[in-house]
């Protein structure tokens, strides 16, 4: 009886070892592709990244592509554009 009891204390240590290690190193291995991509993009101008939202419709738009409207900005959609004055 207590050769069984050593042997299941013996198997289940091994499994924690086990499972520690492989947590570990799959730990490592996103860590080491999640911090390239976090990276900031060094070529990305403050325009590019700057984005600003439609009054009309509230959709978010890059900056250089909206329309400045007297009250802020619109993305150019069909139902975005700013009406012409008759």
């Amino acid at each position: 009886m207590l050769k069984i009891l050593l042997l299941i204390a013996i198997i289940a240590v091994a499994v924690l070892l086990v499972r520690n290690t492989l947590k570990a190193a799959s730990g490592k291995r996103e860590g080491t592709e999640g911090s390239a991509s976090d990276a900031p993009n060094t070529n990305a101008t403050p325009t590019d990244a700057e984005l600003v939202r439609c009054v009309a419709c509230g959709a978010f738009v890059p900056k250089a592509d909206a329309i400045v409207a007297g009250t802020g900005y619109r993305c150019g959609g069909a139902g975005c554009a700013p009406k012409p004055k008759p």
